[in-house]
């Protein structure tokens, strides 16, 4: 089993979204960007899909580097628990390296959201 963590202040989401806007557009897909935005803050939302993509990356090696934002996403299923889909290269990795099933689980604070991926072998 692996797992994978990240935290962030969601204070450094809004700042990075005041300060470059087009950070929206290459971190979250159009899906990510309408859900959250569609809640009145957005950016506690933002914030644990940033974590998740982050918490992906140190789940295993393989994915710190040559993976886009892009191709990970996080959607909420149809109980509105969080899940993650990968895309493209992702993927591809995701393959290669034989993972089985994969667990998401975010959460947030009035200032700090969290994210953990979990994965199995096999």
């Amino acid at each position: 089993m692996l797992v994978g963590v990240d935290i962030i202040d969601i204070g450094r989401i809004k700042n990075a979204v005041d300060r470059i806007p087009r950070f929206l557009y290459r971190v979250f897909t159009e899906r990510e960007l309408k859900y959250c935005f569609d809640k009145k803050n957005p950016y506690p939302s933002l914030a644990v899909r940033f974590a998740a993509k982050e918490a992906l990356r140190k789940l295993h090696p393989a994915f710190i580097s040559g993976i886009r934002f892009h191709e990970v996403e996080v959607i909420a299923d149809r109980d509105g628990r969080p899940e993650l889909l990968l895309h493209g290269r992702a993927l591809e990795k995701f393959k290669e390296q034989g993972l089985g099933a994969v667990s998401l689980s975010t959460s947030h604070a009035q200032k700090q959201a969290i994210a953990v991926v979990i994965a199995t072998k096999g």
